[in-house]
């Protein structure tokens, strides 16, 4: 039995595109398309705010904003818990004309941070919540938070991540080569290392570290404020590779140390340096562990340090114990582990750990060697611990995103529901415990962010952010013989039983790529695309985060024969639940990344199910993609060369029989555009019809307002010309 809610309305004749509208008076202006407020929003992200960290005393919150829902300019924002009153502390416009001239090294880390947004992306504060410091084209600021000073200080730069000392007397920074502090006020600024090696930098995440791992940040400061955890990373014989600009030959192409699936990584170390210049390398195996996954530094406890080896299937936890790693934990699995954001951590005496428990399929909290989460309870990650509790992010039917309490007894209180959540850390005060919870939801189309106190909201932050101009209406199925998450959307138009529709497929299919979610936005391009006579459907399949570790490891070494078969199941299921609506003979699947390498198989592999593929910069080699991230999933290419050939879509190229359209942003330094280039040499030879649309200096990230427009359209029109 499947509940439905769909709207009916006389059903005119489709166009290519769909236009939002204001009234003025008695005229109804035509203002745009969907697309271009979907491009000009950010996905409905400008506006919004974000970044929130309570003061100590909680008398404040420092959270970031831009102005208006299509300003992609941050300015730094306070509110005044008591007053409750929220100001501007530092707008980018007045401190410094905003500038797109930031360091390579900055760019790079916001790359890797998807981070689509200028002005000011991030801060620090210290323990107290009183100093704050940011860095803006470069340059560094440093903030008083109770008076609202601001001010620019006279540094070396290029400024990337500043970090204020716990105790908010001195600031440290990288200048993308060297780490460099200086007192709160930018006076007694010195260089803790001097660094003469080429490719060689301090006090910056490593691209694994970064893209994979989700870890940001190369430099720790000692909870007393006396010394910093550093990072070197020397990419030596890091293959180079280089980004250019076809469009433009005049310009130089950018070069860049990729680590190449099966070539040598980085080498990543850890030093210890104290304020007064002394320094010790904290030395551990980096042969039989090269990644360095992340570090801590809790106040009265040892520094914990995560490391694991190349395959990812042991990591190891340690504490520094005079110049060197010794391990305290050790989580293993035969074929990976998964990086869980928020741990390990000291919990008193005791270590915090997220592990998986394959025997009932859950993704565990342990205290020490103690289960404190339920069965079927999927921790996500790890907002914080006490010695009586732990905050988590959870989910126990991979839709949901609730933030939940895990008490050490085991009982279990979730302070969100039906929706997607995240939250800061709880700040104990004299005036209650305060938090701020993000909530998306599905059901009521609204976001909301909120201050608490004893879990009761008592602010909500204004939002600019915008309102998609479409509504999505949502069918939530279970598909196929693993009861796939599955959601549907007909055309806002349609009258059920009046006419079978072409399928648009719209699936991300891979780790840590879940669609299917109960968030606010999350459909309203999915309705776009089904309102231009498709009906859609977007499956999380096997291999897709939130349903348990048996579920993440179903793809293991095998991303074809398991994600393909999600995906035809849930049209053939589709189809008998609505057959006067679907017309499974009329197919056609687009994707972006993991998407889009799933896009282009489809119709490779499987071209009497899958019509027409649209794919957008597809992983086509899997040797051409990073270390980390594919021999985790599909082991190392010199062990495995029947796993990568029947993986590549090179090795496919003969068999394509559907209309294909590449797309493929040339400064792509993730998915290099060789993927795209080389597959369409590969189906040339092979005499295999197919189109290519190059995005000349775009990355992996697509913000240009323009081009994410005319995407939308050229997909469209192209899914038009093949399935209408």
């Amino acid at each position: 039995m499947v509940l439905m809610s769909l709207l009916h309305f006389t059903r005119p004749s489709l166009t290519l595109f769909t236009l939002s509208a204001v009234q003025h008076g008695n005229i109804k202006v035509v203002t745009e398309t969907f697309p271009r407020q979907m491009a000009a929003t950010r996905h409905f992200q400008l506006g919004a705010p974000r970044g929130f960290s309570i003061t100590a005393q909680g008398t404040h919150v420092v959270f970031l904003r831009s102005d208006h829902g299509r300003d992609a300019v941050n300015s730094l924002w306070l509110f005044d818990v008591a007053a409750n009153v929220e100001r501007k502390l530092a707008d980018p416009r007045e401190l410094l004309a905003d500038s797109n001239d930031i360091p390579d090294a900055e760019r790079a880390r916001r790359e890797r941070m998807r981070e689509t947004t200028s002005g000011i992306t991030s801060y620090s504060l210290d323990d107290a919540g009183s100093h704050l410091a940011f860095a803006l084209a470069g340059q560094l600021y440093a903030v008083t938070v109770q008076t609202g000073a601001v001010n620019q200080l006279a540094v070396p730069g290029p400024i990337i991540d500043p970090q204020v000392s716990p105790d908010g007397q001195f600031i440290a920074w990288s200048d993308g080569k060297d780490v460099f502090t200086a007192d709160f006020d930018g006076s007694n600024a010195r260089a803790l290392t001097s660094e003469t090696a080429s490719n060689v930098a301090w006090g910056l995440a490593d691209f694994i570290a970064a893209e994979e791992f989700g870890r940001m940040r190369g430099m720790w400061w000692s909870p007393q404020s006396d010394a910093l955890l550093v990072e070197r990373v020397d990419e030596t014989n890091v293959e180079t590779w280089w980004i250019s600009d076809p469009a433009n030959p005049h310009l130089p192409p950018r070069e860049q140390r990729y680590p190449q699936c099966g070539t040598t990584n980085a080498n990543v170390s850890l030093f210890l340096i104290s304020l007064d210049g002394s320094s010790r390398e904290i030395s551990w195996d980096n042969n039989a562990y090269e990644y360095l996954v992340s570090v801590s530094w809790q106040e009265g406890r040892a520094p914990l340090v995560t490391v694991a080896n190349r395959s990812q299937t042991e990591f190891i936890v340690n504490i520094i114990e005079d110049h060197a790693l010794r391990t305290v934990h050790a989580i293993s699995d035969p074929e990976f582990v998964e990086v869980i954001s928020g741990q390990p951590k000291w919990v008193g005496n005791e270590l915090l750990t997220v592990q998986d428990n394959r025997l009932t399929d859950t993704r565990e909290i342990h205290i020490g060697e103690r289960c404190i989460s339920p069965i079927g309870l999927q921790v996500m990650s790890v907002i914080d611990a006490t010695e009586t509790h732990v905050d988590v992010i959870a989910t126990t039917n991979a839709v949901d995103r609730a933030v939940m309490r895990i008490g050490h007894d085991g009982t279990v209180h979730s302070f969100t529901e039906h929706g997607l959540a995240s939250a800061t850390n709880e700040v104990q005060t004299s005036q209650g415990a305060l938090r701020v919870v993000v909530q998306s939801k599905l059901l009521t189309h609204e976001r909301s962010y909120a201050l608490w106190r004893d879990g009761m909201p008592i602010h909500f932050f204004d939002s600019n952010a915008e309102k998609p101009s479409v509504e999505p209406t949502v069918i939530n199925l279970k598909t196929g013989s693993h009861n796939v998450n599955t959601a549907v959307l007909f055309p806002s138009d349609h009258v059920m039983g009046s006419k079978r529709l072409p399928v648009l497929l719209r699936p991300y299919g891979g780790p840590h790529g879940a669609q299917v979610l109960n968030g606010a936005t999350n459909y309203a391009e999915d309705q776009w695309f089904a309102d231009q006579g498709f009906v859609v459907i977007i499956a999380d399949g096997r291999g897709t985060p939130g349903r348990g570790p048996l579920w993440d490891h179903s793809i293991y070494k095998n991303f074809v024969e398991p994600v393909l078969d999600d995906q035809q199941e849930a049209i053939r299921d589709v189809a008998r639940e609505f057959p006067d609506d679907v017309d499974a003979s009329r197919v056609g699947i687009t994707g972006w990344s993991f998407g889009g390498y799933l896009a282009a198989l489809a119709v490779l592999k499987r071209p009497d199910i899958f019509h027409v593929a649209v794919a957008g910069a597809p992983v086509t080699d899997w040797k051409l993609y990073d270390t980390a991230y594919t021999e985790r999933y599909l082991g190392h290419p010199d062990d495995n060369q029947d796993v990568y050939r029947s993986h590549s879509l090179l090795e496919l190229s003969g068999e394509l029989q559907r209309p294909l359209l590449l797309i493929h942003g040339l400064a792509d330094d993730n998915v290099v555009a060789a993927h795209t280039l080389q597959l369409s040499s590969h189906l040339l030879a092979h005499k295999g019809t197919h189109s290519v649309l190059p995005l000349s200096g775009v990355t992996h990230m697509t913000p240009q307002e323009v081009v994410l427009e005319n995407l939308a359209l050229q997909t469209v029109g192209f899914f038009k010309q093949h399935l209408q």
